[in-house]
């Protein structure tokens, strides 16, 4: 079976977790530093003298205002360890396959509504950041489609029941087996019309587009983008293409 670097990127691995983020001690610092990289700044007054209180609060020495680390984010408010949250977190963005709510509330020991909640709430900070996310440089655009008839009914592009969808990746300059961004979009169809409003969004003009030969994409030129069209050769065969690693 053949090994593709991707598949053996490196990750975040349990035990280097637990050694950055085991403690309740550490995981309030790394919010902190998340927040304040360059140290603590009032939400209020913009003030970067302040003092701190025996509850983990901060607070300003000129509007004195009393701010926590946590406010403003989803572990506001919490019931839970930080810790608690850093392991969901991990647990949901490290595996392979999704992570449903039951087996978060077995791994962490929590009941299943607060598993639930946990899990909504950090996918929607996920959903959040990608949406933010722009891609640059040289990127691979593909679609695909989920559902749809197993064996009877039309195949590929169209078939009924079947949800279409775009991937695109930003690959490393140096090294284009390796992804540094990625992002997805299910659409109603994979025509010009639906990949536009995707694509002047969420990527930098100039970019380097490499597509498959599908018509949908011919747009790009004119829209600003360097688009580089494959023509390939269908089923797996496609994977072994070297324009896309």
């Amino acid at each position: 079976m053949p090994r593709y670097d991707i598949q053996f990127q490196k990750g975040l691995s349990l035990r280097e977790f637990m050694a950055r983020y085991g403690t309740e001690e550490q995981c309030v610092e790394a919010v902190r530093m998340a927040r304040w990289p360059h140290g603590f700044e009032c939400p209020e007054c913009g003030s970067t003298r302040h003092c701190h209180l025996s509850r983990g609060l901060f607070q300003c020495q000129d509007c004195r205002k009393q701010t926590s680390p946590t406010a403003g984010t989803i572990f506001q408010s919490t019931k839970l360890p930080l810790a608690v949250w850093f392991q969901a977190m991990h647990l949901l963005t490290q595996g392979k396959h999704s992570v449903s709510a039951l087996e978060l509330k077995r791994q962490l020991g929590v009941c299943y509504e607060t598993a639930w909640n946990m899990k909504q709430k950090i996918l929607q900070v996920m959903l959040e950041r990608e949406a933010r996310t722009v891609l640059s440089g040289r990127i691979e655009v593909d679609d695909a489609y989920v559902g749809g008839e197993r064996h009877l009914g039309k195949r590929g592009r169209g078939a009924a029941g079947k949800t279409p969808f775009v991937v695109a990746v930003q690959t490393d300059p140096e090294n284009p087996a390796s992804v540094l961004h990625l992002r997805m979009k299910a659409l109603r169809h994979v025509a010009a019309r639906d990949l536009k409003p995707w694509f002047e969004v969420g990527f930098t003009k100039g970019s380097t587009i490499l597509t498959d030969g599908w018509q949908a994409y011919n747009f790009l030129d004119e829209a600003g983008f360097k688009h580089e069209p494959h023509k390939m050769p269908g089923g797996w065969r496609s994977s072994k293409h070297p324009a896309f690693p």
